[in-house]
This record gives C-alpha cells, structure tokens and sequence, in this order.
C-alpha cells in the first residue's frame, strides 16, 4: 500500500484525496461493501477510475484508507491523547459507539473486513494491533497515577479492553445485540475491565459511570 505524505501534496491534491476519501465512507455508509465499487466510487468522487486506482490500488485499501482518515479525525475531534488517561478511554470508546449509531452499514464493512483479515494485512495493524498500543498508553498514564492496580499486567489488560470492544461489535453484526443498545454495552463491557484492576482512586468514577448505564435517569414527563 503506497504512502504519501500529507505534507507532501498540493492543496489541489489534498482536496481532491479529502473528497475521495469523504465520498468512500460516505456510499458504504449508504450501500455497505458489496453495494460499491471502485468505477462508482470514482464516478462519485469526481475523479477517473485511472486516478482512483492509481492513487489506492483496489477497494480493500481505499476503504482502510478512508478508515484511517475517520480515525484520525475522530482522534482530533475528541481533543484528547491517551495521555490523558481515564477520560481519553471513556471519550474514545462514546466515539467509536456514536460513529457507528451514525452510519452502521460503514461499521458493518469494516468490522467484516476485520473479521476475515490476516495477522499481517494493513487493517489488523490499524484497528488491533495500534489500538492495543494506545490503549496500553492510557493505562499506563493510569497505573503511574495510582489508579490501576500496580501490579496489574497492562499488556493483558488492553488486549481485554480490545477483547471486549470487539466482541461487542460482533455480537451487533449478528443482530445479537440491537444497533440502539450497542453504545451501552459497549461502554459497560469497558468499565468491567478495567473496575477488574482499579484502585479505589478509580473506582468510584467507573462505578458511578456503570450505575448511569445500568440506571439510566428516567426523562420528566
């Protein structure tokens, strides 16, 4: 899969991959995997088929180009770094939930394309194998504050993390759990792992943050 530097392209350039990219997250949102192709996508986004396959050489890798985009957006609009611990955990997992609420069908192309890929195909890197990485930031920026258990494993701790998310995102693809539920378990199979290895320094604001999902606050009449 080629790179390209982002510093490295012309405003003309950087629209025009902002626009195929944009148009690529937009048409599986409405048409799901198999509803697109890349003649469509290129059609769709202004560009030839040449270009587009040129710049991204079949489907697979312009929709995990168009994943990292969303990543990397969603990383800036939550104004958060794994530094920031307890609260980078909480804001990223009500927006990895929040996205696919928005446009399940992309959610479901990405989640297939997950499930059927190999240990060393580009998307197992994006979507495991870095967000184990990120994950085990925030829970070291948490173990050096006291409030995961010192001698917890973190390496276990954010494969179990991982472990939950995606296994709740399965669960959602099989119709197991309904796509309106899918934020709450999400969030409460996190705060099960980690209250697992919490101090009591943690543990109040996780407990608080499962009892609102579990006692969800009934509307006024």
């Amino acid at each position: 899969m080629r790179r390209v530097r982002l510093s490295a392209l012309t405003p003309l350039q950087r629209a025009r991959r902002e626009r195929i990219l944009g148009t690529t997250r937009e048409q599986l949102s409405k048409l799901g995997y198999d509803g697109v192709n890349m003649r469509d996508l290129a059609a769709a986004a202004e560009v030839s088929p040449t270009t587009l396959y040129n710049l991204y050489e079949n489907k697979d890798v312009l929709v995990l180009s168009a994943l990292e985009d969303q990543l990397a957006q969603m990383g800036r609009a939550a104004g958060l770094q794994p530094s920031a611990g307890l609260e980078y955990l909480l804001t990223i997992s009500r927006a990895i939930t929040r996205q696919i609420v928005e446009t399940p069908p992309w959610a479901d192309a990405i989640a297939r394309l997950l499930f059927q890929a190999q240990p060393e195909d580009p998307i197992t890197r994006t979507l495991l194998t870095n967000t184990v990485k990120d994950r085990r930031a925030a829970l070291t920026v948490m173990q050096e504050a006291g409030e995961i258990d010192p001698d917890a494993d973190l390496a276990s701790l954010s494969h179990s993390l991982m472990g939950a998310a995606w296994s709740t995102i399965m669960l959602w693809t099989k119709d197991v759990i309904p796509l309106e539920a899918l934020p709450g378990e999400y969030l409460r199979n996190q705060l099960y792992v980690l209250l697992a290895a919490a101090t009591p320094k943690s543990q109040h604001r996780l407990t608080r943050e499962l009892e609102q999902l579990n006692h969800p606050k009934s509307e006024d009449p």
